[in-house]
């Protein structure tokens, strides 16, 4: 443990004063243990002469009932206790018993102090007394009366009592060093407060100083070693306050930057325990901020851990990996772990790529969809012009057939290149259209009018539930291309025999514009990503059908130029049904 020079001194001071006292208590209490020993067998001896100079005076012939109460008067004082034993060894008398507890007393003549006494003129003993049921300390003495009776007197006095008086012995002395420490702690704690006052002063301003605190300079009085030490310490404290200027302004930029980063950074010491971690780190995980309380188990996925380097410092191999982190949403993520320079540990970059790996996929599936819906007739009209280069033009009614379907076909290529060309050109303009009030059921009988002919090869029946003084704001022409696709996606989905419904109503705080069917519906995970560009929800029956999947993503960013919004919701028991917000004059 580590002191300061004063508390040093204060306890070598306190130490050297306690083994003085110590010594000075072990000798007193060795002295005054013997000078009370040997004043309780005095008092001791005093009682039994003055037992046996009562008994002896005795003239007439000693009974039981005159010795035991001889006992009693000798035995006032509670803590002695006074027996008279015959020679024979029968108790005659005794200060503490009486009655059938005197007669039933053991003989006594074997007892050592008894035996001491007629060997030696006096005896002594410590032994446990039966009748009492406590240690005893005896002393006894022989005695002959003048009426020829002999026998011995025994005084006793308890050794509990002894060591109460041991007791108190020592609680004097314990006091009494008390009181010494007591008053000798303030006497030398203000001698050592008028010494060391200035190295506390300086003490104190370097632990303020250490702590990072703003400290004035140190007085520099006289021209001693004191002085100094306050000097050096000036000059130290005005090079902290520079360089932890200097470091903070270092820390903040790297935390801003750090914090600021879109990727995720997660730093590792050689001991596999993360030491840093970003804001955008403990998004991508989902953790807390407490996550220096966790495991590295805990808080990295499975290929991370997999591939990080051991404590021998192997190399990487390989230095980076792509997982999935459940959701929701279910992400993506790309980690690179590279070894920090000059450092042991790794550092560890997350980068979501989530976006870019859908991208890559649309982008993937529009290929193959737009190849095959090119290819199909292209090599339609190619093989139509070969066979009529080949001589069906020879046959009129073969080369008709074959003409109608290059024109077909030929249509077929230019809607698709149009859905391109249109969906790039919305993608393109950002700027909102001029919005007029215009009534919506003339626009929706219009577009209907336009499908009628569809829905009615696949017998299906439209019906419309608006009202007719509906007026909204809108542009006429985005808004009749925006039912044009919903309606052609309805009816191409839509099993024959179906019914639409386009109804017009207020759905909590926004008026909405609707089109449900009775088809197969569309699942909840594909609901989200339906008016994505390119986005199918069965490629094999969309090629099928036909189409290529930019009719939806098309209708959303014509809402969108509108500053309007479209959706999809599920109909019970099946069906789907589509809606647009829209804008009133209210």
């Amino acid at each position: 443990m580590n002191f300061s020079v004063r508390a040093r001194c204060l306890i070598s001071f306190m130490l050297l004063t306690c083994m003085a006292l110590g010594v000075v208590a072990v000798y007193l209490e060795q002295t005054l243990g013997e000078w009370s020993d040997t004043h309780v067998l005095s008092e001791l001896r005093r009682y039994a002469l003055s037992g046996r100079a009562l008994i002896e005076a005795q003239e007439t012939p000693l009974t039981s009932e005159s010795v035991d109460a001889m006992a009693n008067l000798l035995g006032q004082d509670l803590t002695v206790r006074v027996t008279f034993i015959a020679a024979d060894g029968m108790v005659l008398g005794d200060s503490q018993l009486d009655g059938a507890d005197l007669l039933a007393m053991e003989n006594h003549a074997n007892r050592p102090e008894v035996l001491a006494a007629w060997q030696e003129g006096f005896g002594q003993n410590k032994h446990y007394s039966t009748s009492l049921s406590r240690p005893m300390l005896y002393v006894a003495i022989p005695f002959h009366n003048i009426s020829g009776t002999s026998g011995v007197v025994r005084t006793a006095i308890s050794l509990q009592d002894v060591q109460a008086i041991h007791t108190r012995l020592d609680w004097a002395l314990f006091i009494g060093g008390l009181i010494f420490i007591a008053v000798w702690i303030p006497m030398s704690n203000l001698t050592a407060r008028w010494t060391f006052q200035p190295l506390r002063f300086i003490a104190a301003q370097v632990h303020h100083m250490v702590r990072g605190s703003r400290i004035s300079r140190f007085p520099v009085l006289g021209n001693d070693t004191l002085a100094g030490l306050a000097d050096s310490l000036n000059q130290l404290a005005e090079e902290k306050e520079d360089m932890l200027t200097l470091l903070a302004r270092q820390q903040s930029k790297m935390s801003a930057v750090l914090q600021s980063m879109s990727e995720g950074v997660i730093v590792i010491d050689s001991q596999q325990r993360i030491t840093l971690m970003n804001r955008s780190a403990i998004d991508l995980l989902q953790t807390q901020e407490s996550w220096h309380e966790q495991s590295l188990q805990q808080l990295l996925p499975a290929p991370i851990v997999a591939i990080l380097p051991q404590e021998s410092g192997a190399p990487l191999s390989p230095p980076h990996c792509e997982f999935e982190l459940p959701g929701p949403p279910d992400r993506r993520i790309l980690a690179f772990i590279t070894p920090l320079q000059d450092h042991p540990g790794s550092l560890i970059v997350l980068r979501d790529v989530t976006e870019r790996r859908r991208l890559d996929r649309i982008q993937r599936e529009f290929v193959a969809n737009v190849s095959h819906e090119l290819r199909t007739p292209i090599s339609i009209i190619q093989a139509n012009a070969q066979t009529l280069l080949d001589g069906g033009l020879d046959d009129p009614e073969y080369s008709r057939i074959l003409t109608a379907a290059l024109e077909r076909n030929a249509t077929r290529l230019g809607k698709i290149i149009a859905d391109l060309l249109e969906l790039s050109r919305l993608e393109a303009k950002q700027d909102s259209v001029p919005l007029t009030s215009l009534p919506l059921l003339p626009l929706v009988r219009e577009a209907v009018e336009l499908v009628q002919e569809k829905s009615e090869e696949k017998r299906q029946r439209i019906t419309i539930h608006i009202p007719e003084n509906t007026i909204i704001r809108a542009n006429a022409d985005l808004l009749h291309r925006i039912l044009a696709n919903f309606l052609d996606n309805a009816i191409k989905y839509t099993p024959e025999e179906g019914h639409l419904l386009l109804q017009y109503r207020r759905h909590h705080d926004r008026d909405r514009l609707e089109l449900i069917d009775n088809g197969q519906g569309i699942a909840s995970h594909h609901r989200e990503q339906i008016f994505e560009r390119f986005y199918r929800v069965d490629p094999g029956q969309n090629r099928h059908m036909g189409g290529t999947g930019l009719g939806l993503a098309i209708a959303k960013h014509l809402a969108e130029r509108m500053g309007l919004q479209v959706g999809v919701e599920e109909v019970q028991p099946h069906g789907s049904l589509f809606w647009l917000s829209l804008s009133t004059n209210e």
